[in-house]
């Protein structure tokens, strides 16, 4: 199957309302712990930011020129801006973490019994080895973005090395949740490295497509102002662009894992015993 058959299926799969049912799982908690955090943290990071910020001298030609360039509201909402930039990366990654974790599993489920109802599941990856995987992948990506953003900088490097990020991280995750239930271990490996040029790219393309709740700072300070709000509709926003990629990603490499298993050196023979004479 090619990753455009799959983005299409991916495409039938999301237009499902059982499939927005299933994204209830991780977008429940996720706004249930965001918010929280948001009530309780919100606040006092806030004063802290405009301490810190209020200590950094800035000079007046600096401020003229933002005033000039039509940013002249930017002073007042500095503060929340640096939250806003330091919060909405951890949003993403425990958003993708609860749908690869929490919706992933039945969403395959669901695929499987729809389109492979006579293969086998093999002993899949066990939960503990599951969880260990997803925290060393999210520390992989913590440590690459840490390291990458003074290139950030860099207006370019500004729009590829965040997608390639986060790309990364989500075809890590998604593509391994999608076969850690059903397939072997040996399947997975085979599978990934089979298919690899064309989960990096759909990963890459799931990176910028989780781009676009970031459009919600677009509409002015008021989205600064409204921050914990608007840090609320992001993580929607966020659910909802996972669950499609993990719909994309699922049909992928099932179809591929399905492969496998038709082919002839996977299959299991079928020994028949003659009858004594």
């Amino acid at each position: 199957m090619s990753p455009w058959e799959a983005f299409w299926r991916a495409v039938v799969t999301c237009a499902r309302p059982r499939t927005w049912a299933l994204a209830l799982l991780p977008l429940v908690p996720v706004l249930a712990l965001v918010g929280l955090l948001g009530w309780a943290l919100w606040e006092p990071a806030l004063d802290a930011a405009q301490a810190i910020l209020g200590r950094v001298e800035v000079s007046p030609l600096v401020w003229r020129w933002l005033h000039d360039a039509g940013w002249s509201e930017l002073r007042a909402v500095l503060a929340p801006a640096v939250l806003v930039l330091l919060a909405l990366p951890l949003v993403l990654v425990l958003s993708l973490v609860a749908v690869a974790l929490g919706a992933v599993p039945l969403l395959v489920r669901r695929i499987v019994a729809e389109r492979y109802p006579t293969l086998t599941p093999a002993q899949g990856c066990p939960l503990g080895r599951r969880l260990l995987w997803t925290l060393g992948t999210v520390l992989s990506a913590a440590a690459a973005l840490v390291v990458s953003l003074p290139l950030w900088l860099v207006p370019p490097l500004a729009l590829v090395l965040p997608p390639l990020i986060w790309g990364w991280l989500a075809a890590r995750l998604l593509g391994y949740q999608a076969l850690a239930a059903h397939a072997s271990a040996d399947e997975r490996r085979r599978v990934r490295r089979g298919r690899r040029l064309a989960l990096w790219a759909m990963g890459v393309a799931s990176g910028y497509l989780a781009l676009l709740p970031m459009a919600l700072w677009t509409l002015g300070s008021v989205a600064f102002v409204l921050a914990p709000f608007f840090l609320l509709a992001a993580a929607v926003l966020f659910v909802a662009v996972f669950m499609f990629s993990a719909a994309w990603f699922a049909h992928l490499v099932l179809a591929e894992w399905a492969g496998l298993r038709a082919a002839p050196s996977l299959a299991v023979p079928l020994i028949v015993e003659s009858p004594h004479p």
